[in-house]
């Protein structure tokens, strides 16, 4: 987000630190971003998952019950790994690790 300066040379986020509202224009514009992204998200891993538990189901691999079974170790960290890239991808990093490599080791994923 830019900060844009108003005439006087003071920015729009030091006028809304100072005002009554606790979100600018630009934090609303970003918070609906990323809603718009973890609903995006969420509905395409329910949809997936959906469909595999079925497929499953139908081929007898598995059963609902197996598929709420714990994680292992190994799963568990991957999966914290992972969350934690998700996260970063969806709410943004902080801006000092704004930087090309970082976003980039982000990916879409």
């Amino acid at each position: 987000m830019g900060d844009p300066r108003t005439e006087t040379g003071v920015s729009a986020m030091d006028i809304n630190r100072d005002s009554k509202h606790y979100l600018s224009i630009e934090d609303v514009d970003q918070l609906a971003r990323q809603n718009t992204q973890l609903m995006t998200e969420l509905w395409i891993v329910k949809d997936r998952l959906a469909v595999l538990e079925n497929l499953l189901a139908e081929k007898g691999v598995v059963t609902p019950e197996e598929v709420d079974t714990p994680p292992d170790e190994a799963l568990a960290a991957r999966l914290d790994k992972e969350r934690e890239r998700y996260i970063k991808r969806i709410v943004g990093l902080p801006p000092e690790e704004r930087t090309v490599e970082a976003l980039k080791s982000l990916g879409s994923r």
